[in-house]
């Protein structure tokens, strides 16, 4: 219970963090964390949770962040528990989140986010895993990215144009998080990434989106890897 109150705290408190990141890189603004950006009109308006004194956007997106935000940290420090590579996951659930926005917002994965951040939390993991015992496991992590990109980059040249090299991207972020408790959770990730996709295509395109122009991937990426990791072994034993 401690665990898991610490990763509701720490999502919590970082959740304001990563709706302002995923405003400025979703939009290519500079970095400063001394003035948020509106999201809706772009004016600089130095408070990360307060409504736009512009145009008047409320900040109800960003209490949402932190509500799942924290949920999701929350219950990544329930399944993990108090291991150091606990670390590595609660970065990757804010990385996660930062992403999920993004690609919501502009249909668009950052390499602001990507470029430093994947390799940050693969140190981390393999930091934690080697004070916890569990280094032998990392091997397959890795082996776990590479295979994630290798077919979300098939499905990449297949689609032509209908898919972005950002979700290629983002695979190896979420492979590696995936595959490090087993191989089977690729699978399970794949299958719950199919079932999420398909259905927020069906209400995107419901709604009047069009589906191989408006509707990003990415999300339904991040929502099956978390499903996978916090379903765990159980998940694995049902599907497979």
């Amino acid at each position: 219970m401690p665990t898991t109150l610490l990763g509701l705290f720490v999502g919590a408190l970082a959740a304001p963090f990563a709706h302002h990141l995923a405003v400025q890189a979703g939009a290519d603004q500079p970095w400063g964390f001394s003035a948020a950006v509106c999201r809706h009109c772009g004016t600089n308006h130095g408070r990360i949770a307060s409504p736009c004194p512009s145009c008047g956007l409320s900040a109800s997106r960003v209490w949402l962040t932190v509500a799942a935000l924290a949920a999701v940290n929350g219950a990544l420090a329930w399944r993990i528990g108090p291991q150091w590579v606990l670390g590595s996951y609660l970065l990757f659930g804010f990385l996660t989140v930062i992403l999920f926005l993004t690609d919501i917002d502009h249909k668009r994965i950052p390499n602001r986010i990507t470029y430093p951040g994947t390799p940050l939390t693969g140190v981390l993991l393999l930091a934690g895993a080697w004070l916890d015992g569990t280094v032998q496991a990392f091997p397959r992590a890795m082996g776990g990215a590479l295979a994630s990109a290798g077919f979300f980059f098939l499905v990449y040249l297949a689609a032509r144009g209908g898919f972005g090299f950002g979700d290629v991207k983002l695979a190896v972020l979420l492979g590696l998080f995936v595959a490090f408790d087993g191989w089977d959770r690729l699978l399970v990730a794949g299958f719950a990434t199919a079932v999420v996709g398909g259905l927020m295509a069906l209400v995107a395109v419901m709604a009047g989106a069009r589906a191989k122009t408006e509707i990003p991937y990415g999300p339904a990426m991040i929502l099956g890897a978390w499903v996978t990791i916090l379903g765990g072994g159980g998940l694995a034993d049902l599907l497979l």
